[in-house]
């Protein structure tokens, strides 16, 4: 998960938006389409209903794009958890974010 584009050294980006049917959507058929992996954080957006924060979703998904959570991403990002100097922080981030 952050991988490379299909045609460089680039790493992909997970995007964020506003609004998952313009902000999101947008961008991440454009840079679907440019060759870059799209992991959209799926709760980190919404939309402007619950409907059209779905379809925005299924539209960028049936595009290509590889949906994520933000706790997935976290997760990924720290990987090994005996990465110790990171272990600390994230957990702080992650029970911030679940309310534990």
């Amino acid at each position: 998960m952050p991988g490379k584009t299909r045609n460089s050294s680039r790493p992909s980006r997970p995007p964020a938006a506003l609004w998952t049917e313009a902000c999101l959507s947008f961008p991440a058929l454009d840079a679907l389409r440019e060759g870059y992996e799209v992991y959209p954080v799926v709760d980190a957006v919404g939309g402007t209903s619950v409907e059209a924060h779905r379809a925005g979703l299924e539209r960028i998904v049936q595009a290509g794009a590889q949906p994520t959570s933000v706790v997935q991403l976290m997760c990924e990002l720290q990987r090994d958890w005996s990465r110790t100097e990171t272990v600390q922080p994230v957990r702080e981030i992650l029970f911030a974010l679940e309310g534990r």
